[in-house]
């Protein structure tokens, strides 16, 4: 194939993949809307969802069109949670949002058939993870741990759990309620650059080391619920070592 197909194709692919995550974003903003109101500031999972949207780049247009049209559309969307077991300790979470759940699950069975797992039984996964505010900051320049940590003393900022500094970027932990939002505030004022944030289950005990076949096979199953409409989310205790 000459290179030039091969570029286009790439481009192709992204071009797919964003225009996916956007129409996940979308639907997750309008199950917010219509499980808790148009109001940010009385719904945290509206805001949620609009701040994970801006993240990803859509824009301020598409969200208001997609608040204000949420009570219009007559689409009945279903939120489901599944906890997985995958082989060799492999830890999942899968979160969706339906108008079909047996197709929903019957997808999601097909796609663990392949990894070699299986749903579980509620709260004997989820047990294993904590809901946290993460935030991802580049590491710039003169930037550390010790000054995140200045920072949220000086501000006496509440919810405030820990930050991990990494060779290029800085993990902020903070509590899963209105403090990340004001801790995320405070580091963007104060000339942090944010790479990403959500509030989202976090593994209590991640492992770092799967054997290849399994590590494929965990590759493709995320893809596969990526590339799904139904399913909004994937979380794994599985953390590739640096």
């Amino acid at each position: 194939m000459p290179r030039k197909h091969l570029v286009a194709s790439g481009i192709n692919k992204k071009q797919q993949l964003q225009a996916k995550i956007w129409q996940k974003l979308a639907r997750e903003i309008k199950a917010a809307v219509k499980v808790g109101g148009p109001n940010l500031d009385a719904n945290p999972r509206l805001k949620a969802a609009v701040d994970k949207a801006l993240q990803n780049n859509l824009s301020r247009d598409s969200i208001e069109r997609n608040i204000s049209g949420s009570n219009k559309d007559p689409q009945e969307l279903i939120s489901l949670e599944y906890e997985c077991y995958g082989p060799n300790g492999v830890q999942i979470i899968v979160n969706a949002l339906t108008d079909n759940t047996n197709r929903t699950a019957s997808n999601l069975r097909g796609y663990l058939s392949k990894l070699h797992g299986e749903i579980a039984k509620p709260n004997s996964v989820k047990i294993f993870f904590d809901n946290l505010g993460v935030i991802i900051l580049e590491k710039l320049t003169g930037q550390s741990k010790s000054g995140v940590e200045e920072l949220v003393l000086t501000n006496e900022l509440d919810g405030y759990i820990d930050t991990n500094e990494y060779d290029d970027s800085l993990e902020v932990i903070t509590e899963p309620n209105g403090s990340f939002y004001k801790i995320k505030e405070v580091l963007v004022n104060n000339g942090y650059k944010v790479y990403d944030a959500a509030i989202k289950l976090v593994a209590q005990n991640k492992i770092t080391q799967l054997d290849d076949d399994t590590k494929e096979r965990l590759t493709r199953f995320v893809d596969s619920c990526d590339e799904d409409d139904d399913i909004q989310t994937v979380v794994t205790n599985y953390e590739e070592a640096e």
